[in-house]
């Protein structure tokens, strides 16, 4: 609307132009250079939280399959009661890491499915841990998914030991997968509570915005006629760049799909 108000201006009542392109060329030099900055650090951003959510996939797997093959050792029960915390754990994290954003109605659901469903399992297994496995399902529960991860290891450390198949090897190392999990809270969180600065987003937005709102009056003098069509691309394209760098500095609220992550 700007360039084609400043087009119909020129070319009908003779506004004046800036002499020539210098002052754009200069700055847009600086420009290229923020918003490269800018996008980088946003994809920085994406690639660690795709990666932290990929660890969370996979020592969950492992996890699983490894008390799966301990079955016997560890007793049906108690088997049930961990891979159902395992389970829990994806969507405790994805509650964690979106409490500011608006509630996921089937996340929540399944949640809380898979907490009853281990708390109908737990039974005498875990012996003085029911309070602590009650409490996890109310509202008191701050950090769910550390909750869950302290319930893991309570309950990998109460297996017994069963001859030379099961030992106490064989627990630390299922309890070492468990702390690598529980590292994943504090790095999610970390990207969580740490944005990019305002002060920064701020200043690219207000450049952007002033150099392609001038940008017309330093081509209408050429383009005439053709300087809206080229400033329409031009915004378009710069704006652009600076809304993929706002959607995928926030990976896990906006950029990734954590629900089929969980599901897996």
């Amino acid at each position: 609307a700007m360039a084609m108000l400043v087009t119909v201006l020129h070319c009908l009542c003779g506004l004046p132009s800036l002499p020539n392109l210098s002052a754009h060329t200069l700055l847009g030099s600086g420009l290229s250079l923020l918003l490269v900055f800018r996008t980088n650090s946003a994809y920085q951003r994406f690639q660690e939280g795709r990666k932290i959510w990929n660890d969370i996939l996979d020592l969950s797997r492992d996890i699983a399959l490894s008390v799966a093959v301990y079955r016997q050792e560890a007793g049906a029960q108690k088997s049930r009661i961990i891979i159902k915390l395992v389970q829990a754990f994806p969507y405790a994290m994805q509650r964690h890491v979106r409490a500011k954003s608006p509630a996921n109605a089937r996340m929540h659901e399944r949640l809380e499915r898979l907490l009853e469903e281990l708390h109908e399992a737990r039974g005498d297994s875990l012996g003085g841990q029911e309070a602590a496995l009650r409490n996890m399902t109310g509202a008191q529960a701050r950090n769910r998914p550390l909750s869950i991860i302290g319930r893991l290891l309570r309950a990998i450390r109460s297996i017994d030991d069963v001859g030379t198949s099961f030992t106490n090897r064989e627990r630390v190392w299922l309890l070492s997968m468990v702390n690598q999990l529980s590292h994943t809270v504090g790095r999610c969180e970390r990207l969580v509570q740490t944005p990019v600065p305002l002060s920064y987003a701020h200043h690219t937005s207000r450049f952007v915005s002033i150099w392609c709102f001038t940008l017309s009056l330093a081509l209408v003098k050429t383009l005439r006629w053709g300087t809206a069509p080229v400033v329409f691309f031009v915004t378009w394209a710069l704006f652009g760049i600076l809304e993929i760098g706002h959607i995928i500095e926030d990976p896990f609220r906006r950029s990734i799909d954590l629900t089929p992550i969980c599901e897996a």
